[in-house]
């Protein structure tokens, strides 16, 4: 076991011999912090104890189970020089869940279901009670017809008995809807307590066992903060993008979106979220040697699946390719498939140790300000981060090719230090939400475009001019393909919006077929190969309140007549 000794502030870690007569003293802590990573947290504990004159063990007890021991670590202070030792830890059965969450759902559903077997008790006397009144009518109609018989009906005394058995009667009904509602009340508080059991089970019946020895001259107070890695816990960037359309103004609000199935609820704690990953390999796998050599023609006179096997891989030719490499180097061994086999496997490990490694990226860690608090059921907790300045410019977005909508655009520009990192965006248009996008990794000074929909203030109109197809050429060895076309936009705001409006012609593939923007037709002020895509056309221009402007595209395409081409 790795253990680590940590320089207390105004304490004297030394490890010596103890005294004897040591006191067991139970720290009561409570959790105080936490550090999410990707995929695991950083717990922090905080206990103040008693500490009288002498040498000691200060016991941390009912720690989860899942804690990696290797990270196990232990800070202090105290108002006098004390000595510490090394920290140990050992599992401890337990004849009852751990989980106090998970143990108090389970007494919960055990209440419920004695419950259930109180009301079917009740209800079963009810029916007993009810077929006793269905026996009594029975019975006060064969005494009915007796006394018709004998002509000594008494009407007033059935009727008054008649109105009491069928006012038991009702009683009894009501009652026994009243268990039926009460036991379904109750099953759905079981399904709803099943349902959180599931998300936190964990089973455990173990924990550790925590030791710390400390020796002090003198009694004193100690205060000590163990810390130590649990996994199940994970947190992502979240970000509301709040626009507004009036001022053009951009607010980036971060949270951390923050979830955790440790076992223990976190209250009332300081949170950070790291982007660092502990998880990630420490060091490079090695590099395997390149092995080139002459192919030679072999042939082997021996029957049998592994000499076949063997010729076919000594007749390969030998390159830098690791496989093949692998595989002509079994030829020599007594037993080529397993070797290659063998080959096969080493390789698929050296391919997942790389899997670890991640070269890009890096390490910020953000404070969540106030304390905070985490269930441990996975529910996912959003918590505010901070904000992002971004310098923001309002654009109209037209492709006329693919639609007559125009699309309202933040082009912004993120200012200050921090990055941001690729998380969902929440996307909010003058106080209303519009939708959800996706922010990429951006880092101070990139500019990105994010969408908001449909801008209903700006009116756009396409026509097509001219769309001919036919020969030419001499004697009409070509066949060509022209179009034309005219978009009108009109902004109906009673402020500018600058217009960025995107269209595409063909890009030809082969030599024999000739592209020609026709400039004649075009209108002039576009920018080429937009994002280095070949044959996007773009024109970005102001268009002031409510002014009207014409974009045209020209284009023809000639390709040999006797030529079939695709993409018109």
């Amino acid at each position: 076991m790795r253990t680590a000794l940590a320089l207390l502030t105004g304490l004297i870690v030394i490890v010596q011999p103890f005294t004897a007569n040591a006191l067991e003293l139970k720290a009561e802590s409570a959790i105080t912090a936490a550090t999410v990573f990707q995929d695991r947290a950083t717990i922090t504990r905080t206990a103040t104890i008693d500490i009288p004159a002498g040498a000691h063990t200060v016991l941390f007890e009912n720690m989860p189970i899942a804690l990696f021991p290797d990270s196990l670590r232990v800070e202090g202070a105290g108002t006098a020089a004390v000595t510490l030792g090394a920290l140990s830890h050992k599992a401890i059965n337990d004849a009852d869940l751990v989980n106090p969450r998970e143990k108090e759902i389970n007494d919960q559903i055990r209440a419920l279901q004695d419950k259930i077997l109180v009301i079917a008790a009740e209800s079963r006397a009810l029916q007993k009670k009810s077929k006793f009144y269905d026996q009594l009518l029975s019975n006060a109609g064969e005494r009915t017809r007796e006394e018709l018989a004998d002509f000594n009906l008494k009407p007033e005394q059935w009727d008054s008995a008649a109105g009491t058995i069928g006012t038991a009667i009702e009683e009894i009904e009501k009652s026994l809807v009243t268990k039926q509602l009460q036991q379904r009340s109750i099953n759905e508080q079981l399904v709803k307590l099943q349902q959180d059991l599931g998300q936190l089970r964990t089973g455990n019946r173990q924990t550790y066992q925590i030791a710390l020895p400390v020796e002090a001259p003198g009694s004193t107070k100690l205060t000590l903060s163990l810390s130590y890695q649990m996994p199940n816990a994970t947190w992502r960037p979240v970000y509301d993008a709040r626009l507004d359309t009036k001022t053009g103004a951009l607010e980036i609000i971060q949270y951390g979106a923050v979830t955790q199935r440790t076992g223990e609820d976190w209250s009332d704690i300081a949170l950070s979220l790291s982007t660092a990953r502990p998880q990630r390999g420490t060091s490079l796998p090695p590099l395997q040697p390149m092995w080139v050599d002459i192919s030679k023609a072999y042939a082997q006179k021996t029957s049998g699946a592994r000499a076949d096997f063997g010729a076919v891989a000594q007749n390969m030719v030998m390159s830098a390719s690791p496989m093949e490499t692998e595989m002509a180097d079994a030829v020599s061994d007594k037993d080529p498939l397993e070797s290659w086999r063998r080959s096969q496997e080493e390789r698929q490990r050296q391919t997942i140790q790389t899997a670890k490694i991640d070269s890009g990226g890096f390490t910020t860690e953000y404070r969540i300000p106030g304390p905070s608090d985490v269930l441990a059921d996975g529910t996912e907790s959003k918590l505010l981060i901070g904000t992002f300045e971004a310098d923001n410019e309002l654009q109209i977005h037209v492709k006329p090719q693919l639609s007559t909508e125009a699309y309202l655009v933040a082009h912004a520009t993120l200012k200050g230090e921090s990055p941001i990192l690729p998380g969902q965006v929440n996307l909010f248009r003058d106080g209303a939400y519009v939708g959800q996008n996706s922010l990429p990794l951006l880092r101070p000074g990139k500019e990105y475009d994010l969408f908001y929909g449909i801008d209903d203030q700006i009116e756009v109109r396409r026509e097509t001019l001219k769309e001919e197809s036919g020969d030419s050429g001499i004697l009409g060895r070509d066949r060509v393909k022209e179009q034309r076309y005219i978009t009108t936009i009109h902004n109906l705001r009673q402020t500018p919006v600058k217009l960025a409006l995107t269209e595409s012609i063909p890009v030809a593939r082969h030599e024999d077929i000739k592209v020609e923007l026709l400039k004649d037709s075009t209108t002039p002020g576009y920018t080429e190969d937009i994002h280095n895509k070949k044959g996007v056309l773009q024109w970005v221009k102001d268009l002031q309140a409510s002014q009207k402007t014409d974009i045209k595209l020209g284009w023809k395409v000639t390709w040999p007549k006797d030529q079939n081409i695709s993409g018109l």
